[in-house]
């Protein structure tokens, strides 16, 4: 079939030239997005009080203390002092830490560049896989270019990879494991170990999980989905064996084979990311003070019998697990930004970074307007409400036709989105859906595909497309003051709070 831009007549030549720097120029849009002014604010901004603090704690010592008072005015004074010899009790594994960790190893701790540019650099890195999976999955590069670009001024990825929190670099290892779990279906070994690129798959969900438990999600689900869809690609086998045969075969035929296959993959994939959790701890393994290290060697604590044989820094690993475990399952404060999952997709509650105001000299400044600079972690309202509704044509379309596309898009939702929904009562923020952003750009794109395949008229389509992908453009440069910190007049900013929730 045509491709989209080959409907206008574009040459082959100019077509060859657009596929190659089309992805640059995204790569570059990107990063012009997520690095402008990204030392701005200058403060800790939201959590970013917790992280960039649990960061410097981790570079000086290998594990998170507790700080003194005023040690957020330090820090954005330049001068990160106040860290006491406390351990602290700290409800996340530490890589994404280790990594915010890395850009103050390399621009110093009191600079607020320093700060977020590994994360704003993994967030470039998302739209790249974000496109390169794309690719694969549609086997367009136009198309691909077009979840790049809708990935690259989306809102959410804009804020989170200019924030030093760990959902950017959370959602950067899912989407790079999808991208690898799309690579080995291009060259699947049917009973075969060597299958390098689940490997990589395992690797990257490890560090997923080492940022965020929530990657444990992708874990599951990634793997239920390589089990599943090569034990029925075994069914279809001896399903076509006995039609050409004209006999029946024994159930056991395609049963064994997709059991030995399911451990083979589940081996594959399980010990590289088991080996890649527990080595994010070693800054905890190698201390003596951290949280909860020494609780195995306290008199009374220390598991007897069977179990006595292991060392007493993985018993004590274990019950810092525990104690995380209990805390996640049990936080339900309340908070003004609170939001629960079934909104997240309708962008019914963003959450505000970060507010500062003063009188005048600001972007559209006015003598009766006040002016503001404000972070708020809301995606491309169009680009969401536009997925919201493939994503129901598309779930739809499915139970007609089982659609392999369909099905192997929806994988991310159901790994990011559904598990939340099972925890009604548990205190969340619309920003978690970062790390399963991209498949809802992907989703996006395969129904703007279906819509111009199908159509009666694939040049109107097209111009329909062009078109709303323009009108997203132009409502991500309406909304990016208050995705970036920039000032503007307070009259411009109540623009910006199309609904009352969004305040």
């Amino acid at each position: 079939m045509l491709t989209l831009f080959q409907r206008f007549s574009l040459s082959p030549n100019r077509l060859a030239l657009f596929e190659t720097w089309g992805p640059i120029g995204i790569i570059l849009l990107a990063a012009v997005l997520r690095l402008y002014n990204l030392g701005f604010p200058d403060s800790l901004n939201f959590d970013e009080t917790y992280y960039v603090k649990d960061a410097y704690s981790l570079l000086n010592g290998g594990f998170e203390r507790e700080w003194g008072s005023g040690a957020d005015a330090s820090f954005a004074a330049g001068n990160p002092t106040g860290l006491l010899n406390d351990p602290s009790f700290v409800v996340h594994p530490p890589l994404g830490k280790w990594l915010i960790g890395l850009g103050m190893l390399v621009f110093g701790a009191g600079d607020p560049f320093g700060w977020r540019i590994v994360v704003a650099l993994l967030g470039i890195a998302t739209v790249w896989f974000t496109m390169k999976s794309a690719e694969l999955i549609f086997n367009s590069k136009i198309w691909a270019l077009v979840a790049g670009f809708l990935m690259a001024i989306d809102g959410v990825g804009i804020v989170l990879s200019r924030t030093a929190l760990l959902d950017q670099i959370l959602g950067f290892f899912v989407i790079l494991a999808f991208y690898f779990l799309l690579r080995d279906k291009k060259q699947v070994r049917i009973q075969s170990w060597d299958r390098p690129w689940l490997i990589a798959m395992g690797v990257a969900l490890g560090c997923a999980t080492a940022v965020k438990w929530s990657g444990l999600y992708f874990v599951v689900g990634f793997i239920a989905y390589i089990v599943l869809v090569e034990a029925h690609l075994n069914y279809r086998v001896q399903r076509s064996i006995e039609l050409k045969a004209e006999t029946s075969l024994p159930k056991t035929f395609w049963l064994i084979p997709s059991v030995t296959q399911a451990l083979r993959n589940a081996t594959l994939v399980l010990v590289p990311t088991f080996v890649v959790y527990p080595s994010s701890w070693t800054g905890w393994i190698l201390s003596k003070d951290a949280w909860s290290r020494s609780w195995a060697d306290q008199a009374g604590n220390a598991i007897t019998g069977f179990f006595a044989w292991i060392p007493t820094t993985l018993q004590s690993l274990w019950h810092y697990h525990t104690e995380i475990y209990n805390f996640h399952i049990n936080l339900s404060a309340s908070h003004s930004y609170a939001a629960k999952a079934y909104t997240w997709p309708f962008m019914l509650r963003p959450t505000a970074f970060f507010w500062r105001d003063k009188d005048s000299g600001c972007l559209f400044d006015t003598a009766s307007s006040d002016c503001v600079s404000t972070i708020t972690s809301l995606g491309n309202p169009l680009i969401w409400w536009a997925a919201a509704l493939a994503t129901s044509v598309l779930a739809a379309s499915w139970f007609r036709t089982r659609d392999k596309t369909t099905t192997l898009l929806a994988l991310g939702i159901f790994a990011g989105f559904f598990p939340w929904l099972l925890l009604p009562n548990r205190t969340m923020f619309e920003f978690y859906v970062v790390s399963y952003s991209p498949w809802v750009i992907l989703i996006l794109v395969a129904g703007l595909r279906a819509w111009f395949q199908n159509s009666a008229s694939p040049r109107k389509a097209a111009n329909w497309i062009a078109g709303l992908l323009i009108t997203m453009a132009f409502t991500s440069a309406f909304f990016y003051p208050i995705w970036s910190g920039m000032w503007i007049s307070y009259d411009f900013w109540r623009l910006n709070m199309w609904l009352p929730s969004w305040i």
